[in-house]
């Protein structure tokens, strides 16, 4: 039996009653102009029409490589954590079901850029937020100073939006999955985990749409103080304690200068 080729690029999108915004998502994948991906699906027990809408985008796209996998929902950690255990690129991609890519070229020049520094672990670039009804809010980052990859800082405000990262397959393998106990700052864990033992850089594209929006784990306002509590008690952990007091007053700063930071 031919064993397949690995695909580039692994797209994994966590759904749970998502057939609100999953259309858009489904859009900005079946139009990218690479299409050396496969586009994994965890679904946690949908209740709604969501893997219904699923099965017909497979259906409906026979040429790309679609697969849906379905378990008892356990939180969004594990089932990110699912997706890349079941996952065969080279590169992982978290592409949430209530968000998009910005364009129809963000897989092919993601892919060059990744082709010419295969030095890199991973890469991140820049989200557009984008509200309920898909106006536009803000970019993130825009300041200067989160587009420099500086490992240092990345210690004191979470300036990496997982949004926009395009990480090896391997560096999970090497260094772990997301930490399920956490259930939307554990991007910000990882980072800080894999800092100083990755290579990793910034690219200055757009990469994704980023929905916020009232029911939204990461975004919404009824989660905004557990995510706070849970931001802060990762910093607790990696920071020590002279660093502490820097890191207030450098997210506070930032908070003011960009609502979007959150």
């Amino acid at each position: 039996m031919v064993k397949k080729a690995k695909p580039f690029f692994s797209i994994i999108t966590c759904t749970r009653n998502s057939e609100k915004f999953i259309s858009q998502n489904l859009s900005s994948m079946k139009n990218q102009t690479f299409n050396d991906f496969e586009h994994v699906f965890v679904d946690g027990e949908s209740t709604d029409d969501t893997v219904k809408l699923l099965k017909e985008y497979k259906k409906d796209n026979p040429k790309l490589n679609i697969r849906i996998l379905s378990k008892k929902p356990q939180g969004i950690s594990n089932a990110m954590n699912e997706g890349i255990k079941k996952s065969r690129g080279k590169y992982i991609f978290i592409l949430h079901s209530d968000d998009s890519f910005y364009n129809n070229s963000i897989l092919e020049n993601s892919a060059k850029y990744l082709l010419k520094n295969l030095d890199l672990d991973w890469i991140y670039g820049k989200i557009r937020v984008i509200d309920e009804k898909s106006n536009e809010v803000g970019h993130f980052p825009t300041k200067r100073i989160f587009q420099k990859s500086w490992k240092y800082l990345l210690k004191f405000i979470n300036y990496i939006p997982h949004q926009a990262v395009f990480t090896k397959k391997e560096v999970f393998d090497e260094h772990g999955l997301f930490e399920e106990k956490y259930k939307s700052a554990m991007d910000q864990e990882l980072w800080l985990r894999i800092n100083y033992k990755t290579k990793w850089s910034f690219i200055d594209a757009t990469i994704a749409n980023y929905r916020i929006h009232k029911n939204a784990q990461s975004s919404g306002k009824a989660n905004y103080k557990k995510n706070l509590e849970e931001y802060y008690g990762i910093q607790r952990k990696y920071l020590v304690l002279w660093e502490k007091p820097i890191s207030l007053l450098i997210n506070y700063v930032v908070e003011k200068m960009n609502k979007t930071v959150r």
